[in-house]
């Protein structure tokens, strides 16, 4: 197959462009820097150097079997104010309209990321039919809601939505907890009592490769593994991992008076998510079913 990808050199890009490249598909990424060292064999892979907010300043003349997301409006992990969400908000817009165009343009279908973020309470398990919750960071997608209703009310793109949980592996901004764990030290943010969905890198890169090869077109998707795991739980389970003596708890006033009050919502949200779906329709299944294998990977 012929794929074009825009986020292809980031965390889970990049994994998804080794998968690809090991299964022969022809490869084409979308990105500003080209001539940047990537985490895969740039020799196998082709460039079209541009910026997807620029989408009028590069041409595509190829023809392609399906676009694939997996874009990050890019920000520093720091305090976020009012006004710097709505900054961010008004990019992620011009991200996913542009996205969408170039899908019209081409011809082809669309796998778009968004994420696993649903507020679910008890023994609640939200499944796709849910709607996702704009809380925190996640607020950034309230005009991907609107975009997609639009795509499905007047049918004008072949969709296909992912909506993976929170992605952990060796890279991204998981390497820094892997770090502080190795230097003997991990963060409790608020207690850690609520439910956040996880799912290994690799595991995400393997739902998206069948998401690609099989073009379920009009499905919704969420990525996780088999076990809804406590935040706290996680995190012991990776000090345990990795030996970490030291449990920093941060309680939830002052982790909300340091951090703002987007970031922690997204921390503190309570979500318990199913794939049930994504195994039926695509065969789909975790090699690190929850996150005690997943973890352990880690140090492999």
């Amino acid at each position: 197959m012929k794929i074009l990808l825009i986020g292809g050199t980031g965390f889970l890009g990049s994994h998804i462009v080794r998968k690809l490249i090991e299964r022969n598909h022809e490869t084409t990424i979308i990105t500003r820097n080209p001539d940047n060292e990537m985490p895969f064999d740039k020799t196998k892979v082709k460039f079209i150097k541009g910026d997807i907010l620029q989408l009028d300043k590069f041409e595509i003349s190829d023809k392609f079997d399906v676009l694939v997301y997996t874009a990050m409006v890019p920000f520093k992990p720091s305090r976020i104010s009012n006004k710097k969400l709505k900054e961010l908000e008004i990019i992620t817009k011009q991200y996913f309209k542009n996205t969408i165009e170039l899908a019209r343009k081409l011809s082809c279908p669309l796998i778009l990321t968004s994420g696993a973020s649903f507020e679910t309470k008890g023994d609640e398990v939200a499944d796709e039919n849910w709607q996702i919750a704009r809380k925190g960071m996640a607020a950034l997608g309230r005009c991907y809601d609107e975009l997609i209703s639009e795509i499905k009310i007047k049918n004008s793109i072949p969709l296909i939505e992912m909506l993976p949980a929170q992605i952990y592996g060796n890279g991204g901004m998981f390497d820094k907890m892997i770090s502080m764990a190795k230097n003997g030290k991990i963060v409790l943010l608020g207690g850690g009592k609520n439910y956040l969905p996880r799912i290994h890198v690799n595991d995400c890169a393997d739902a998206y490769i069948l998401a690609i090869e099989k073009l379920p077109v009009g499905k919704r998707f969420i990525i996780c593994d088999n076990e809804n795991v406590s935040v706290k739980d996680f995190m012991l389970y990776l000090a345990k991992i990795f030996n970490a003596k030291k449990v920093v708890k941060i309680p939830k006033l002052i982790l909300r008076l340091f951090i703002g009050k987007h970031i922690f919502n997204t921390l503190t949200m309570n979500t318990k998510v199913t794939n049930e779906l994504i195994k039926k329709e695509l065969g789909w299944k975790p090699n690190y079913p929850t996150y005690r294998e997943g973890i352990k990977s880690l140090i492999e």
